[in-house]
């Protein structure tokens, strides 16, 4: 293995290894590392929650104000209305100086092809919410910290949206992006 070296990064130092073919050593802990934020465990309950039981309609995520940790930021109630899920987004994101992480259960109504019934889809999405007006420190612990989030909770086949504007996250667009996505 390879020492990557030392990386300074919103006034921290960090250290890590690398294999020779760019891979990381110890999972998400290692990926962790680029920014030296990690992922509350109680985030992977809440998403399994979510994803697996139907729980909750979202969650959002943040990182916490000592900026070394993701933590669970707001649970919404199963059943919630996506327009709930923006209109917190829009809360807490205040005057555009807060990023948020976000998996959102949307349930889209799809029409098979053969057949003249819908039914309905629900789908679990991630959200990676940055607005132009963020600090540029605030982004860039957002952005190089969202991969230990994905790693830690298997994010990786669930469609992603990144959002600068509370336009990209419309609920319009994104079941059309959901639908066009699907076979039917």
């Amino acid at each position: 293995m390879a020492d990557v070296g030392v990386t300074r990064l919103s006034g921290r130092a960090f250290e890590g290894k690398m294999s020779p073919s760019g891979g990381s050593e110890g999972g998400w802990y290692a990926i962790a590392q680029a920014s030296g934020v990690k992922v509350d465990p109680a985030c992977k309950t809440a998403y399994d929650e979510l994803h697996n039981k139907h729980q909750h309609s979202y969650i959002i995520f943040r990182i916490s104000d000592d900026d070394t940790a993701i933590v669970v930021d707001k649970k919404g109630e199963k059943g919630a209305p996506y327009t709930e899920f923006v209109e917190e987004i829009r809360k807490t994101i205040g005057d555009g100086k807060e990023c948020r992480y976000a998996a959102v259960d949307v349930e889209v109504q799809i029409q098979r092809q053969g057949t003249d019934t819908t039914s309905r889809l629900s789908k679990v999405i991630f959200v990676q919410f940055c607005p132009d007006e963020a600090p540029v420190r605030r982004r860039m612990l957002y952005a190089s910290s969202v991969r230990a989030l994905k790693a830690s909770l298997g994010l990786e086949s669930l469609m992603q949206v990144q959002a600068s504007d509370l336009s990209d996250i419309d609920e319009k667009a994104i079941k059309h992006e959901l639908m066009s996505h699907q076979r039917v």
